[in-house]
């Protein structure tokens, strides 16, 4: 039986269940002690003087870094991508400047995470205070166009002003989102320590290990042979976890100068600073169609914060790009607007998650303005060719995840007046909304060594964040090489195996995946060429095509021959056989590529509290190839709940006077808990895709938060009539 396509549990399951996985806060090194980063309470100005003689007077202390005594760090390295990424350009403890609040001003070292945090306390510091610039509407007005960051800032094709200004239906909306934290359970740490021979090892929360080791080697001038960077494990990242942050440089210095390991864990309120976040945006849409709801243009530009020193800007305008097909034109811009903060990142989804809001809510607008059916109105404009590009896509099965999710869903029961459905008392809402992914193609090495026990292990650079990829490694090794998967043991997570991109982007099943399928693939085939060409070689003369590999057994059917692996490598006096995979595809290939889905959703709202629950949920995706059904539903259960919380609860408050975000805690930060979330009806509907991958996989954990935010916005309207253009969708905008 294939092990690809089976609901397979999670290989590292029990681990984590049982306690036994380590995470980076888990590991102990003998000698280690404990450091602690001071914040700035202010948000802009400078510091005039830190007075830290009590602090380095307190039991325990070890040291105290300020900029008057950190070693000055080389800078961070331009152009910015995520296959290079740093967290923010302005570096940490190096002068007096007052950027953002909660930015690193002081490092307190000590024997014990009490004394350090205590010392902390006792650290005097005087400001010069300067007002914030903070994101809101009196600023808003002050964006610029920024340089390219990651995408093109701008895109057109035909044009959409003409377009829309000549259509006989038009929709022109402003739509913003909240900025939102991460918050993951595992908040981010970093052990240093170096050896005798001048080694630096991290144990990092990351994403990227390989990343991390780049940044350190330019940042702090250690040759990149010199670092060796684990993560085995990580309790959440969510696009978090993919940078460099302070507390990494900072804890790598520390350790360096006390020739002891250094141990950083940040706090939860210091998570709302010092790594990044996803920031608000404001979107202006405006869209073009005929009577009937073809699209005719569509106008997008959105609006972001950015740090006085960074330019990161936040792709919501990126979906118009591709996801309808508009027949006059399509126009997208994005600008930013310096503020006193620290530097966003990605954030599950990033883009296309704010974006999504945006443009599906305006298309439900379209849908009501024309009395088209919003299923019939995205069947409708559904398109074979990527409109940004010309090119067709690989596989796209938007119309089956429209029309079996809305199957599934019983969306042709649904009754399209709002206000129309009522359950008791209770308000019933019913709304849905396309939603596309960008996929990545990232190069990627694995190796695979065949022993003489017959098993086989897989290594490979890449990290499991949680997603499942230890599992899904297990199954393509073993199918490939014709082995149960209990057979085969993966490592993971350390830069001192085979290199591969980060785990951010829903790539790693595709990418890193490959580099295992090819890895597996070049040790079967050594193998094979053993049993023709080896020792006393039992498939003499036999062509290789011919030879069948099944439960750790080679045969050759017209010969009636087998033979174990174990029995191969015996036979050849051989303690392993090695085939290393490096997969290194194009980044742009003849085909666009993208994940497409469709969620339905239900909502049961209060008439009188405004209060709006989630009844149910249906999520068709096209996804490619799907390795693991059980795997992936969990990463669409996910996606949903991390939909859900962008929709109805998350929003990082920001202190006008201030400048720093408010609610810096659980109680404060409102994320959806098991009461929030009904059951959830996943379907998978895409095909094998190879253009995205050898393994036939597109991306698929981002996708799955994408477009839930939308279609519980237009299932509200739909229950209550009132359009609510601003997220989370809160009580007092529906009273």
């Amino acid at each position: 039986m294939n092990a690809i396509g089976q609901p397979i549990s999670r290989i590292d399951g029990r681990l984590k269940v049982t306690g036994t996985a380590r995470y980076t806060g888990d590991i102990r090194l003998a000698g280690a002690v404990h450091g602690v980063i001071v914040a700035s309470t202010i948000a802009n100005g400078r510091t005039e003087s830190i007075d830290t003689t009590t602090a380095e007077n307190a039991p325990g202390v070890l040291a105290v870094f300020t900029d008057r005594n950190m070693p000055r760090m080389n800078p961070t390295p331009k152009p910015w991508s995520h296959l290079r990424p740093h967290g923010q350009s302005y570096l940490p403890v190096q002068d007096e400047k007052i950027l953002y609040a909660g930015q690193p001003i002081a490092l307190v070292v000590a024997a014990t995470l009490d004394q350090a945090t205590h010392a902390g306390t006792l650290i005097r510091v005087d400001y010069e205070v300067q007002p914030p610039v903070v994101f809101g509407p009196e600023t808003v007005k002050d964006a610029v166009e920024p340089p390219q960051f990651l995408w093109p800032v701008a895109s057109s094709v035909g044009d959409a002003d003409k377009a829309i200004a000549a259509s006989a239906v038009r929709i022109g909306q402003t739509y913003t989102t909240a900025d939102r934290h991460h918050n993951p359970m595992e908040p981010h740490a970093t052990t240093a320590t170096w050896d005798g021979d001048g080694v630096l090892t991290l144990y990092e929360t990351t994403q990227h290990i390989f990343g991390t080791k780049e940044l350190v080697s330019i940042v702090l001038g250690i040759p990149p042979e010199k670092i060796n960077v684990v993560c085995q494990f990580l309790g959440g990242g969510f696009g978090c976890k993919g940078y460099v942050w302070p507390h990494t440089l900072l804890a790598a210095l520390a350790a360096k100068l006390l020739n002891r390991p250094v141990r950083i864990q940040l706090t939860r309120a210091q998570l709302y600073s010092m790594v990044g976040h996803q920031p608000a945006s404001v979107q202006t849409i405006a869209l073009g169609a005929d009577k009937d709801g073809k699209l005719t243009g569509i106008r997008h530009e959105s609006i972001s914060p950015s740090p006085i020193f960074d330019n990161y800007i936040e792709y919501a305008a990126l979906c118009p790009r591709s996801l309808w097909g508009a027949s006059g034109g399509i126009w997208t811009n994005h600008k930013i607007v310096h503020v006193h903060r620290n530097t966003p990142t990605a954030l599950r989804a990033p883009h296309e998650a704010l974006g999504h809001f945006a443009l599906e809510s305006a298309m439900d607008e379209l849908a009501y303005a024309t009395g088209v059916d919003p299923v019939a109105l995205r069947l409708l404009n559904d398109t074979e060719v990527d409109p940004l590009t010309g090119r067709p896509f690989s596989t796209r099965a938007m119309r089956r995840c429209l029309k079996e999710g809305a199957a599934r869903f019983g969306w042709e029961r649904r009754t399209p007046e709002p206000r129309s459905m009522r359950d008791g008392r209770y308000l019933i809402g019913q709304g849905m909304a396309g939603g596309m992914y960008t996929h990545w193609r990232w190069p990627a090495q694995a190796r695979v060594t065949l022993t003489r026990d017959g098993s086989a292990l897989v290594e490979a650079g890449t990290h499991d964040i949680g997603t499942g990829t230890y599992t899904v490694m297990q199954q393509v090794a073993a199918d490939t090489l014709g082995l149960p998967p209990e057979k085969v043991t993966v490592r993971l997570g350390d830069t001192r195996l085979p290199k591969s991109h980060p785990s951010i982007g829903s790539t790693t099943a595709a990418n890193a995946a490959a580099s295992v399928m090819l890895a597996a693939k070049a040790v079967r085939e050594r193998a094979i060429e053993l049993l023709r060409i080896g020792l006393d070689a039992p498939f003499d003369g036999a062509d290789s095509d011919d030879v069948i590999v099944e439960d750790g057994r080679l045969m050759l059917a017209n010969r009636n021959l087998q033979i174990t692996y174990a029995d191969l490598l015996a036979r050849n006096d051989l303690p392993s056989l090695t085939g290393d995979g490096n997969y290194d595809p194009i980044a742009e290939g003849p085909k666009a590529v993208f994940s497409f889905s469709a969620v339905f959703a239900e909502v049961r709202v209060d008439p009188d509290f405004g209060l709006v629950h989630l009844n149910r949920c249906v999520g068709a995706y096209d996804c490619g190839r799907v390795i693991n059904p059980k795997t992936a539903r969990s990463q669409a259960i996910g996606g949903i709940t991390w939909g859900v919380g962008q929709a109805l609860f998350e929003n990082s408050e920001t202190d006008p006077a201030m400048g720093r975000f408010l609610n810096r805690n659980y109680s404060g930060y409102l994320v959806p808990t098991s009461a929030d979330i009904p059951k959830l009806d996943i379907l998978f509907v895409g095909e094998f895709d190879a253009e995205a991958s050898p393994i036939g996989v597109k991306g698929l954990g981002e996708l799955t938060a994408v477009s839930v935010a939308p279609a519980i916005a237009n299932a509200v309207y739909h229950a209550t009539g009132k359009r609510v253009r601003e997220l989370p969708i809160t009580l007092e905008k529906l009273l």
